[in-house]
């Protein structure tokens, strides 16, 4: 076996020049920062070569500080001691680092490799001079020093490589200056003899060295064996790549031609319904407007009939009526010869003048009746409006106009009489109605001054009840315009003025709210100020000017001078006025701050007596100098929302009182009219006099007439020869003529009527149907829609509906076709509209997704520029683009399918068969090395989205021919590998899927590690173990598995092979963190058992669970910015003594015997 024996470094870090013996297992021990991780470092910087694919330096700190970016330590920032913030021990450097290996067989020769390092602080990076492998001695500081003036000084390479040569010959000595993996290739043939130098296993080597440096004990199964157990070597996929995304373009641009063709036949469809709805409408509105002429035509032939039927039946009118009147003439004629003759006789006999006297006598009769009806009814109408006046409540609102009429003796003297001249009439007048109408007579002077003068009083409150209302009514107006309740004239005047001029005014009363409802003495105290006016500061000069113009006008208004009033910067004091009112205006705040905020807040009399202005909640107010009461009454609320309505509503029920009251007044002065109009009526001494009188009168009359009648009936006894016989048969027969003439006439009139009515008819304008206005109008609409569309067409249309429909006359036919069309016509313009919006949205769409075009766009004619467009490209995509892009396509594929047949599936298949080998070799030497009583094992499990590609590699196995069909999509569906092929294909065509995952043959599997108990074979996995298992539980299958891998690495682990052990570094850095004193020497026999020398650096407090482990300790100490090592070599009989005294070592009985002991 092949030991590390030495470590020289000159001029690393904060090492200047140190020589480090070592041996066996190595434990570096060092306080933070004392340099221990730069020896670890170092080792790692040797081992790769200073290789940057592959080094991790100070991994700890990288791991630790993830968040923060990880380390940022460099080999050039090593070489020059770098301290931090830029500064460094070195402004430029010649370093040389080396690790010195010997082997335990002595046929051997010794072996250093190390690295030449040139660095200056201007460079970005260091030079390497050399990468040299010396056989045959093992170098120390002195190989690389020389010493001038007593002191040393790094040798210039040129002359430490020909030292080198000179003492071990140039067989002996190998420089990879520029190559990292042949300098690695170089050491392995000498340092590892039992592995093949190949640049695989070189890589696997470095990969191995750093992964133990950097192990990361927080990563999955996955990730851990992906990272630090499986070599990194990518497929080289470029020109599969670059096929794969040749087709997947391809295919993306058919996608996007077929999607831009299924979206230009959308179009297409959607244009093709315009067309249709277009061609509807225009035959819908030729139907339309032929059936409007035909039925205004129609209609104008119905009206013309009526107009000739009502022309010949005023004719026949007019004939009979001229018939009759020659009757009646002749009937009258003879009708005033027979009262020639009567009269002559009644002359003769004196029976005229009698009839005379007759008639004369029963209208006296007649009108002293009606007077005395007349009379009593006056009566009645005066006792009505007494009583309902006199018995109205004295709470009333009209009582008080109503005081003279209280009398009682008034009220009973009209109620007597109309109660005793309800039952009289003319020719019975009983003695209690003469009395009781005496009495009503003697008080009517009292009653008619009374009323009069409640007539008087109440008419003035009835005009002061409507202006109270009006008033009123008026300030409910302006508040339905404000939102509240109306301001003073001048201030609503001053505002109205200023929003002329675009002015934005502003009330205080509306800009504030009271926050707390005690202080309502807010109100009187603010008072005028109420209805102060704001303005913009801007306009402030402005709405001067204006209120000094309308100084008359605005007179009793207030403007505040904002141009004088400092912007609100602090709330108002506290305790003082200003403080309980809320407001959203900087300007109102400042406004009340600046007037009133010297205006304490007093809850007592004890405050309200403390100097300076003060007011209490019931509105006591101080000035500083006299004491008055600032409480306003209720109904004058103006300040805050709530206040405002409250007025709005107070304004309402106090209109409504007042409209009552005006209501109630007016019915009570209707009342005193009528009573006055009685009153007046019943003692006019020219009138028709008292009742008696009238009562004589129309006895007088009525005894009359009754003897005349009498004179007059005998007279009739005598007989006039047949005379009045004769004429009542003639008035009888005139009357029957009437009759017929009449009713002659009124069916002239009604053939005139219907005449003037069809005249009427035929002169109204465009909108009645049937009038020449009307007809024009429909024939000049179908004139013009006759040409937009096929007369032919249209005709055979409207035949076929006429044949369909059914009406009571030829207009009402015509009109529900037209209705019918119209309808038609509507629904087909709304089609039309919405297949013109979506036609117009499609065409947006398309051109979104797909690019605008010169010639077409969002806004063009559909029918003239867009069909013909569509319609072309239609014909072009499928007749030409389509299939050259698809023919691509094929080409594409089939390029593709032979690379992955022939490239792409043999280095995957042999990546996958190295990775089974090395998790095989790996699993052999862990089933030798069990840990814990466990055997540890990897497995690997197929990743779900990588299924097709490993199946294929199976068919490929057995099935040459397998991949021909691939991008074919034509195989038959017996295909035994269709659904193989098919899922292939839709992995290889997803535009999501980037094909450089194909490049990592890891990627293709999922990881696992399986501890099996070898008493029981019970299984349980890592993955589980980490979500369940204790800090040393999740970290002993991590150190087991890359002890493993680093075993497998330097080609040992098995007992049985026979073959020269080499080199078996295991370097870790403060490793087995979570693990006990029992696990970690558990640990180190199993990594002594696998052949591996182990290198670990701890802390200081970790000294005491190292040292009986190691058989040599490096302690690294720093002193100000130099660190230097002190090397303890620890020989079996001190590990023993150290693991004697270990207390974890102890039985329990050794325990006891040893605290009896003491």
């Amino acid at each position: 076996m092949i030991e590390l024996r030495h470590i020289t470094m000159v001029n690393w870090h904060l090492f200047d020049a140190e020589d480090i013996e070592v041996g066996g297992h190595i434990g570096v021990l060092g306080e933070n920062r004392s340099g221990k991780s730069t020896v670890l470092d170092m080792m790692q910087v040797v081992l790769t070569g200073a290789s940057g694919s592959y080094m991790r330096l100070n991994a700890i700190a990288g791991e630790s500080g993830k968040a923060t970016g990880g380390s940022k330590r460099s080999v050039l920032g090593y070489c020059l001691g770098a301290l931090g913030d830029d500064q460094t021990r070195r402004q430029d450097s010649l370093t040389y680092i080396a690790l010195g290996f010997e082997s335990t067989d002595a046929d051997r020769k010794p072996v250093t490799i190390g690295l030449a390092i040139e660095a200056r602080k201007s460079d970005p990076k260091e030079t390497i001079l050399g990468r040299f492998v010396v056989v045959g001695r093992i170098l120390r500081t002195q190989d690389f020093l020389d010493e001038r003036d007593g002191e040393r000084f790094p040798a210039q390479w040129d002359d430490v490589r020909a030292r080198i040569v000179e003492a071990v010959g140039p067989e002996n000595f190998q420089n990879h200056r520029d190559r990292p993996l042949d300098f690695v290739r170089e050491y392995m043939r000498v340092l590892v003899p039992g592995m093949p130098a190949a640049p695989q296993n070189a890589g696997a080597l470095q990969k191995a060295v750093v992964n133990a440096l950097t192990l990361n004990q927080n990563l999955a199964a996955t990730e851990f064996v992906r990272r630090f157990i499986l070599e990194e070597n990518d497929i080289r996929i470029g020109e599969l790549r670059d096929s794969i995304q040749t087709y997947r373009g391809i295919n993306e641009t058919i996608a996007k031609m077929r999607r831009k063709l299924d979206a230009l036949k959308t179009l297409r469809e959607v244009l093709q319904q315009f067309e249709t709805a277009l061609e509807t409408k225009s035959r819908e509105t030729w139907i339309s407007a032929r059936a409007g002429w035909l039925a205004a035509r129609a209609a104008n032939r119905d009206i013309l009939q009526k107009l000739s039927v009502a022309h010949e039946r005023e004719k026949a009118e007019l004939k009979e009526i001229e018939f009759l009147d020659e009757e009646i003439d002749g009937i009258e004629k003879e009708v005033k010869r027979l009262n020639e003759q009567i009269a002559e006789h009644d002359a003769k006999s004196g029976r005229g003048g009698l009839l005379r006297t007759l008639q004369a006598a029963k209208k006296d009769e007649e009108a002293a009746e009606r007077d005395f009806r007349r009379r009593v009814d006056e009566v009645k109408r005066l006792n009505n409006a007494v009583s309902l006046l006199h018995n109205l409540r004295q709470d009333d609102v009209a009582a008080p106009v109503l005081q003279g009429l209280r009398d009682g003796r008034f009220a009973s003297t009209v109620a007597n009489a109309d109660s005793a001249l309800a039952s009289a009439t003319p020719g019975a007048l009983p003695d209690a109605a003469q009395s009781a109408e005496a009495s009503l007579i003697e008080v009517l002077p009292e009653v008619a001054a009374a009323i009069k003068r409640a007539r008087t009083d109440a008419s003035a409150k009835l005009v002061e009840a409507q202006k109270n209302e009006e008033r009123l009514r008026s300030e409910l107006d302006r508040s339905a315009l404000t939102g509240g309740p109306p301001l003073s004239d001048p201030a609503d005047h001053l505002c109205r003025s200023l929003r002329q001029k675009n002015m934005a005014p502003r009330v205080l009363c509306e800009l504030i709210e009271i926050e707390r409802p005690e202080w309502t003495a807010a109100e009187g105290l603010l008072a005028r100020d109420r209805e102060a006016v704001f303005v913009d500061r801007k306009d402030i000069f402005a709405a001067t000017t204006l209120f000094k113009e309308g100084r008359r006008e605005f007179r009793g208004a207030s403007l505040v001078s904002l141009n004088k009033l400092e912007v609100l910067r602090a709330p108002p004091e506290a305790g003082t006025f200003p403080t309980i009112f809320r407001t959203t205006d900087p300007d109102a705040m400042a406004f009340l701050i600046r007037r009133y905020g010297n205006v304490r807040l007093a809850n007592t009399l004890q405050e309200f007596e403390r100097p300076g202005r003060a007011i209490m909640t019931d509105g006591l107010y101080d000035d500083g100098l006299v004491r008055s009461h600032r409480a306003a009454n209720e109904r004058d609320y103006r300040i805050g929302r709530a206040a405002r309505a409250q007025a709005v509503h107070r304004l309402a029920e106090e209109r409504a009182e007042w409209e009552e009251v005006a209501r109630k007044l007016d019915s009570i002065v209707g009342y005193l009219e009528r009573a006055n109009n009685a009153i007046q009526w019943l003692s006019d001494l020219n009138g028709p006099g008292k009742l008696t009188d009238i009562s004589a009168r129309f006895i007088q009359a009525r005894d009359e007439w009754i003897g005349v009648d009498r004179q007059i009936a005998a007279l009739d006894q005598v007989g006039d020869g047949g005379l009045k016989q004769k004429r009542t048969a003639q008035v009888a027969l005139k009357k029957t003529r009437d009759d017929e003439r009449n009713s002659h006439r009124e069916a002239l009139g009604k053939a005139r009527s219907d005449i003037e009515h069809q005249k009427r008819m035929l002169g109204l304008g465009e909108t009645s149907p049937g009038s020449d206005f009307n007809l024009r109008l429909a024939r000049r609409i179908y004139r013009h829609q006759r040409p937009m569309f096929s007369w032919l067409d249209g005709r055979a249309s409207y035949r076929a509906r006429l044949d369909i429909q059914r009406a009571s006359s030829a207009p009402e036919l015509h009109r529900a076709i037209k209705k019918r069309a119209d309808e038609k016509a509507a629904e087909a313009d709304e089609a039309r509209q919405r297949a013109e919006l979506s036609a117009r949205t499609k065409l947006k769409d398309y051109f979104n997704e797909f690019g605008t075009v010169v010639d077409v766009g969002a806004e063009s004619e559909l029918m003239a520029i867009v069909k013909p467009w569509a319609i072309t490209l239609i014909e072009l995509i499928e007749g030409n683009e389509l299939r050259q892009y698809e023919r691509q396509a094929r080409e594409a594929a089939e390029k593709a399918k032979t690379l992955i047949r022939g490239d792409f599936i043999n280095a995957l298949t042999q990546r996958i068969n190295k990775m089974d080998r090395d998790l095989r070799t790996l699993n052999e030497n862990l089933r030798d090395h069990p840990f814990h009583n466990e055997r540890y094992s990897f497995h690997k499990t197929a990743v779900a989205d990588f299924q097709p590609i490993l199946r294929v590699l199976e068919i490929a196995g057995t099935s040459s021919d397998a991949l021909d069909m691939l991008f074919r999509g034509d195989f038959p569906e017996d295909y035994p590998h269709r659904e193989t092929i098919l899922a292939l294909e839709a992995l290889l065509e997803d535009p999501n899927r980037d094909v450089t995952q194909f490049e990592d043959y890891r990627n293709f599997y999922t990881f696992e590690i399986h501890m099996e108990d070898i008493n029981t074979g019970r299984r349980t996995k890592w993955e589980t173990r980490r979500g369940t298992g204790s800090g040393a539980e999740q970290q002993v299958p991590i150190y087991v598995a890359i002890g493993a891998s680093l075993a497998t690495v330097y080609g040992g682990g098995r007992a049985d092979r026979d073959r020269p052990k080499g080199i078996s570094l295991a370097i870790f850095d403060e490793a087995f963190s979570k693990m006990d004193g029992k696990n970690q020497r558990q640990m180190m026999s199993f990594y002594k058992d696998l052949g591996l020398q182990i290198v670990i650096a701890a802390p200081f407090e970790k000294r005491v669970a190292v040292l009986e482990h190691m058989e040599t300790i490096v302690e690294v100490d720093r002193i100000e910015e130099q660190s230097q090592a002190t090397v303890i070599r620890l020989k079996e009989q001190t590990r023993s003594a150290l693991r004697d005294i270990n207390p974890d070592l102890l039985t329990d009985e050794q325990v006891l015997a040893r605290t009896a002991a003491e």
